[in-house]
Order: C-alpha cells, then sequence, then structure tokens
C-alpha cells in the first residue's frame, strides 16, 4: 500500500522512463546535422522551464491536476474487509501534461523529442512495478494491489489554451495523459469488533416481522384547507395504519424535543391524530410554534423495541384576530393582529393586506405567559386602505393563517381577520 510519497514516486517514475527511452540525439544523417545540445527531463512548472533551461533540449513532466478515483472512493481493501470500521485509501487519479523545447528553440527538435515521450509511455501502458521500486522503494507504491496505468487524454484546444492561461506561459504543443490509480492508506488505524457471544435474550436470534410494516404517503388537515390548526385533526394516509399500537411523532425545529400524540386508526388507509388546542393553563400557545412539521409513526410492541416510520410533513397555520375591526375615515392607520401560537423569536412574519404583504413594525408577547396570543402590529397606508371591507393574513415561516370560515358546505371570509374601512 502506498504513503504520501505515492504521487512522488509516481512523478519519478514518469521521468526515469523517459530518460531511459528518450534517445538524446537524432542522428549525424538527419539534414542539418546532428543536436549539439543535452537533452534534460524536468518537472518545472512550464513558465520556469526556459528560466532554468535558456536554449537546451528539454522534456517536461508537469503534474497539474489531481483527482479523487471513483472505482475506488470509500472502497476498503479486501484485506481489511472484515473490519467494518477500516478507513477505505485515498484514490488518487494524476494529471499529468508532458511538454517538448528544442535546442535554441527548434520546432522540429522539441517536435522529435515529444514524439519519443509518446511512443515511450504508449509502450509502457502499465507502470513497471521493477521502476516504482528502484526509483522510490520508500512510497511503497509497487506493493499496492491494483496496478498504475497511463492513459493518453484528449484535451481540446480550448480546455488546452485554458490550462496554458493558468501556466502564464505560452503556449507550446503538449500531450496530456491520466495516471492512474495511488492508492494512499490511511492512518487512522481499524478497529475490529469482538466476536459475537449471543444474540438477543437466551441467544434468541432477531425479532422478524412476518408482516409488511406501517408506511406513511402523507398528512393533511381533515378540514381540507392547505394547513391545518390547533384543536383541529390531521389526517394521515398511508398502508397498513390500522395496526394496535401507533403513536404520531410531531417535530418541529423549534420544539426542544419531539412531542407523541395518540393516533385514531380509521381504516388500513387511513388514521388522525388530534393537535392539542390552545386552552388556558396548557402551556400550547408556546410550546407549538406555526410553520412546517415533520411526522412519523412509533411503533410499539408488547416486549420488542420500538421503531419508526418514514417522515411526512405538513404545515401549522397561525390562529389570528384583527382590530380594529372597522375604520374611520380612510386613513393611514396601526394594525394590531393577535396570533396563536406564540411566535419565536427567530421565525420571520409578514401581515398581508388583502395581496399587499406588510412588514410589522413590532411583535410581542407576554413575559411570562405561556397562553397569551403574540401581538404584531403593523401601519397600514391609506393608499392601500379604499372604502370596503379589507382580509388580514398573517404568514409565519411561509405559512398563512386561513381566512376562511366554513358554515356546511359554504364558505366565507372570517369576520375576525377583516377590517371594514368606512367611507
Amino acid at each position: 500500500m502506498s504513503n504520501e510519497l505515492g504521487v512522488t514516486a509516481v512523478t519519478r517514475t514518469i521521468r526515469q522512463l523517459l530518460t531511459d527511452g528518450v534517445a538524446p540525439k537524432w542522428g549525424s544523417d538527419v539534414p542539418g546535422g546532428d543536436l549539439l545540445k543535452q537533452l534534460f527531463v524536468e518537472t518545472l512548472p512550464p513558465h520556469l522551464v526556459r528560466k532554468k533551461h535558456v536554449s537546451e533540449n528539454v522534456l517536461n513532466i508537469y503534474l497539474y491536476r489531481t483527482d479523487l478515483n471513483g472505482a475506488w472512493r470509500n472502497q476498503p481493501l479486501p484485506a481489511a474487509g472484515k473490519s467494518s470500521s477500516a478507513m477505505p485509501p485515498l484514490a488518487l487519479n494524476l494529471d499529468y501534461l508532458i511538454t517538448a523545447w528544442g535546442e535554441d528553440d527548434q520546432e522540429e527538435v522539441a517536435h522529435f523529442f515529444l514524439g519519443q515521450a509518446m511512443r515511450v509511455l504508449h509502450d509502457t501502458a502499465l507502470m513497471p512495478r521493477q521502476t516504482l521500486f528502484a526509483v522510490l522503494k520508500k512510497a511503497h507504491v509497487h506493493d499496492q494491489i491494483d496496478r498504475i496505468t497511463i492513459t493518453p487524454k484528449t484535451l481540446n484546444l480550448e480546455e488546452m489554451m485554458n490550462l496554458w492561461s493558468v501556466f502564464q506561459s505560452e503556449y507550446r504543443v503538449s500531450a496530456a495523459y491520466l495516471v492512474t490509480v495511488v492508492l494512499i492508506e490511511s492512518k487512522v488505524p481499524p478497529r475490529s469488533a469482538l466476536p459475537v457471544l449471543t444474540r438477543g435474550p437466551n441467544d434468541s436470534g432477531i425479532d422478524a416481522l412476518a408482516a409488511a410494516a406501517p408506511a406513511i404517503d402523507g398528512a393533511k388537515a381533515a378540514s381540507g384547507f392547505g394547513a391545518v390548526r390547533l384543536g383541529e385533526d390531521l389526517v394521515i394516509a398511508g398502508q397498513r395504519l390500522d395496526n394496535a399500537g401507533l403513536t404520531a411523532r410531531l417535530r418541529h425545529p423549534f420544539m426542544p424535543a419531539a412531542v407523541e400524540l395518540p393516533v385514531t386508526p380509521v381504516s388500513t388507509t387511513e388514521a388522525r391524530v388530534t393537535l392539542p388546542a390552545a386552552a388556558a393553563g396548557s402551556g400550547v400557545a408556546a410550546a407549538w410554534p406555526a410553520g412546517v412539521y415533520s411526522l412519523s409513526l412509533v411503533v410499539v410492541r408488547p416486549g420488542k423495541p420500538a421503531w419508526t416510520t418514514n417522515e411526512v410533513p405538513f404545515a401549522l397555520a397561525p390562529s389570528i384576530t384583527a382590530t380594529p375591526a372597522t375604520q374611520q375615515p380612510p386613513a393611514t392607520f396601526e394594525l394590531t393582529i393577535e396570533a396563536i401560537p406564540q411566535l419565536h423569536p427567530s421565525q420571520s412574519a409578514f401581515v398581508l393586506w388583502d395581496d399587499v404583504q406588510l412588514t410589522p413594525k413590532s411583535t410581542t408577547n407576554v413575559p411570562g405567559d405561556p397562553d397569551a396570543a403574540t401581538e404584531v402590529k403593523a401601519d397600514v397606508d391609506a393608499g392601500i386602505a379604499p372604502a370596503g371591507v379589507h382580509r388580514v393574513r398573517l404568514r409565519v415561516d411561509g405559512i398563512d393563517s386561513i381566512p376562511i370560515v366554513q358554515s356546511g358546505a359554504i364558505y366565507k371570509f372570517d369576520d375576525a381577520q377583516s377590517v371594514e374601512v368606512k367611507p
């Protein structure tokens, strides 16, 4: 298994392969004579090559990108497979750029060396273990379970130009290669559990449920409105909801802990839960903030551990009363809303005057009274309050109060949430 020197070992091995496989001369029979200057194989950033070697022949290997290997990511080594807590190795893909410079900036010389380099890497698609061992034994790349491959990588002209603009150097014809995979061993020691002596009381084994478990499809207000209010029923839809021993578990971000309520089965696909009413002395107004809740069912059977179903969301709307009920003459005035449940300090609230959203100028809770309503005040400008009846709503964390009341099959606007402006 490789260690932190694995990347260095791979870079040095590519350099060694090119040093051994690339001929420094092209022969005296080439028109113009043989090459006169030495060939250097470097691992420099491209913009530093000509600063170090002003006019010599240079083959440069530059690691420009590293990436996680998708096949090995989060995959433990086979040798550590029995240890459930063994950290997987860091599996890396390495992207290299091979670039050539010819002596005295002769392009055909650069092409000669680049062609040789590409041929050498083509011939060694599998990086030799013996070369990895010889170059940097301490890295242990030669010991890793997966072989390291060298694969040409196609970069279009735009990608190549983007690379060279990052290098802050003049563009040169280059060859890109993907080298994969370098497996760097984690230093987190694996932990192995002790053998299991018994499974359950008296080695009775696991508890298996022969029938399918209850599941929830959704939850909505029994009133038919888009949100439920305190004291109303919540209808739960799902499958196998007629089982005994079901309890509803409700959560809200501003509740310190989940609350459990009894469930009344109606059929195999329906059950009901009644939310507590904000009665005097109950503390419900402070304990049940408006907003989006999650609901799951807790299944309890005698002598067995409890377990929960999936969660579904539902909305709890505030209930409000608007004052004054009438306003005369039309002018800018202060609107006061009393809201149940109480507003949490971290909740966002807006007053809706017809279809106009107003920002409250104050929201006040009575200190030490968990049953009192929150007082919300907002200024209503005369420009949006012509003579007539206007409907008022309160939006808390995106959930609006319900301005409608139902009488049999008839729906009408709630007078308690309306303000009449008289001419």
